[in-house]
């Protein structure tokens, strides 16, 4: 018996070895795979920022080390599918590393190439029990497949007029060191052929026209050129035929700038980065109407439609048929409003606001700017036979700025140009219509400014034709028209209810953000709501592009949109009305279209709520001038994410 207890012992202790054993061995590769697949998504996200195979391996081994592996006892092997840079896969990996070959997209038969990242690693765990038996280690080996994930970018910049300040600064320092103003700050021709040239007296002596080259022609609008720059680096941390980037520029519309694909065929998201770039190199500045130049008494604000001049009424047109020109056949009476028309297009005559008049418009022409500058409105071949007079150049001004060149959108004489809600109407629609379903969508939002105008249903077939103005309400009745379209109280929110689902116009605010006070108003209602601003029409838009989370459940959700927004020098000025401190109305939007776009829930603010005016917080980054763009633009491209794919 003692015998075969012996031997039995000896076998049990053997098997118990055994066990022991091989649990240590089961945790140690648990805990080697994790380590190693954290390292194939660290090496993945140094791919996506550029870096080679060996910065890609010193990433791993950081996190292996983090992991608790010691990094000494092992044999790691980094691999991806285009290690010498020829656009090609590599064939020595048909031997090397098979399955990652197999993996590999043919790129030599025009397959879109991918940013795969093999890891693998090889450890000799100690044994114990079995050292008994001359077994003292067993080799561990695990690898990972990380793949960066394909990123579909829209850049969304503002291309104002003010993005021209620091040029148009420049200009203006001879004035303001001699004590006078600056001739061109409200005109400023950023390409150049219709600038005014001012010498620096006091009061400035005019030199002539077109002696100063705008900004456009050699690249130098400031702080624009920082901007392209800016996203120029952005898109140098992509992979190239691999993530799409598009490019949108947004002024008084929004428009998508075509791009040519690895195929050379033009498309609104591209593979071919050079081409990207491309695109934001020929980003030129809105030239905006001259604004001073508004026929002398009309300037004031609420006395011309700021959306367009021409429209008196607000049809949308500038024929006026409820506010028409008098004649000898339609005089004014007390039923029939009309106006005098003359040559300041003031009528003096008729004066209901105490303005001293009213603003008087011909409907077969474009006069509501003086182009001229002799103060009235200038006929052709007057007073020089073969001159051009103001309808003849707002119509050659209008020819030559159409945003895209290509229709069926119009230049505007809007003297406004900072439609925010349009540029994420534009980029929203991008990614909605053209990227992929497993990319990670991004939309990088710049702008300098304050939220003045929204499409109109020339721009947005979705507006309805009763909003002509879009959401800039008023007429020369009262209410008159909203100062410069800017909505100064954030709070309330005001919305437009889109639930018709029943047929029903039941004002019963089904689909509109919970927990806001307001007036709700109907897509289809005949009468437009005043009270409905460009700003809510820009906060529907970010909600349609990436609110995921609402308790409303009858709120139409968004798409998983990751939004980054860019508040630029006066965008974290603030407003005044009245001499009350309205706050930076212009920043608490592009916060707002931030915190939307970080995991799609408007409550969750990251800190956005309580931080100071002109402070960085959650997607939302300030930028005092164009030269603090570069570092937030690089530290957008760290925060793209990535996948583990196997």
């Amino acid at each position: 018996m003692l015998v075969v207890f012996a031997v039995v012992l000896v076998a049990l202790i053997l098997f118990v070895g055994l066990a022991v054993d091989a649990g240590t061995v089961y945790v140690s590769y648990g805990h080697l795979k994790r380590a190693v697949d954290a390292a194939a998504v660290a090496a993945a996200n140094d791919f996506k920022r550029g870096s080679t195979v060996n910065g890609m391996t010193e990433a791993a081994k950081e996190v292996l080390k983090i992991h608790n592996v010691d990094t000494s006892s092992i044999s790691l092997k980094v691999y991806i599918c285009d290690a010498d840079g020829d656009g090609l896969r590599d064939e020595a990996l048909q031997t090397t590393v098979p399955q990652l070959y197999a993996r590999c997209p043919n790129t030599g038969a025009l397959e879109s190439p991918r940013k795969l990242v093999w890891v693998e690693a090889r450890q000799d765990t100690p044994l114990f029990f079995l050292t008994l038996l001359g077994f003292h280690s067993i080799p561990l080996t695990t690898n990972a497949i990380a793949e960066a994930a394909p990123i579909d970018l829209v850049i969304v910049v503002d291309i104002s007029e003010s993005m021209a300040s620091t040029t148009m600064d420049a200009l203006c320092q001879p004035f303001w060191n001699a004590g006078g103003n600056c001739p061109i700050i409200n005109n400023y021709d950023p390409d150049g052929a219709n600038q005014a040239v001012f010498d620096a007296g006091n009061p400035p002596t005019y030199i002539g026209a077109g002696t100063i080259n705008g900004c456009n022609t050699n690249n130098s609008c400031q702080p624009l050129l920082d901007a392209k720059n800016a996203a120029k680096a952005l898109i140098d941390t992509l992979y190239d035929g691999y993530d799409q980037v598009s490019v949108v520029t947004f002024d008084s519309q929004a428009v998508v700038h075509p791009i040519q694909n690895k195929l050379g065929a033009n498309v609104d998201l591209s593979n071919d980065l050079a081409k990207a770039k491309l695109a934001v190199d020929n980003i030129d500045l809105h030239d905006d109407p001259p604004i001073k130049k508004l026929m002398p008494n009309w300037f004031n604000p609420g006395r011309f439609n700021p959306v367009n001049p021409e429209d008196r009424d607000g049809n949308g047109a500038d024929a006026d048929p409820g506010f028409p020109v008098c004649t000898a056949a339609n005089p004014r009476t007390a039923s029939h409003i009309c106006c005098v028309l003359d040559e300041d297009r003031w009528d003096t005559s008729y004066d209901p606001y105490g303005w001293g008049g009213v603003p008087c418009d011909d409907d077969i022409l474009l006069d509501a700017y003086d182009w001229t500058g002799d103060g009235r409105f200038t006929p052709d071949n007057d007073p020089v036979p073969g001159a051009k007079g103001d309808h003849t150049l707002a119509a050659e001004w209008l020819a030559t700025r159409d945003p895209d060149g290509a229709g069926p959108l119009n230049a505007s004489l809007s003297p406004l140009s900072t439609c925010t809600g349009c540029g994420m109407r534009v980029a929203s629609n991008v990614l909605k219509n053209s990227a992929r379903p497993g990319s990670v969508w991004v939309i990088v939002f710049l702008s300098d400014g304050v939220v003045n105008l929204s499409d109109t249903p020339l721009t947005s077939t979705n507006i309805p034709p009763q909003y002509s103005n879009g959401f800039c309400s008023g007429s020369l009745g009262q209410p008159f028209w909203s100062r410069l379209c800017i909505d100064h109280d954030p709070n309330p929110r005001y919305c437009i209810d889109r639930d018709d689902a029943d047929g029903v116009v039941d004002n019963q605010a089904r689909t509109c953000p919970p927990n806001y006070a307001g007036t709700t108003v109907v897509w289809n209602a005949v009468n437009p709501n005043p009270l409905y601003s460009v700003l809510d029409y820009a906060r529907d838009m970010t909600d349609e592009a990436a609110l995921t989370r609402s308790t409303n459940l009858n709120e139409p959700a968004g798409n998983d949109i990751a939004i980054y927004t860019i508040g630029l020098g006066a965008a974290g000025d603030d407003l005044y009305l009245g001499g009350v401190n309205k706050g930076a109305v212009g920043e608490q939007l592009l916060r707002y279209m931030a915190i939307v776009g970080d995991d799609g829930d408007r409550t969750t603010w990251a800190g956005c709520d309580t931080a100071a005016k002109r402070q960085s917080c959650g997607q939302y980054y300030y930028a005092p001038s164009g030269a603090d763009l570069l570092p937030i633009f690089e530290d957008i491209a760290t925060r793209i994410y990535t996948r583990i794919t196997d």
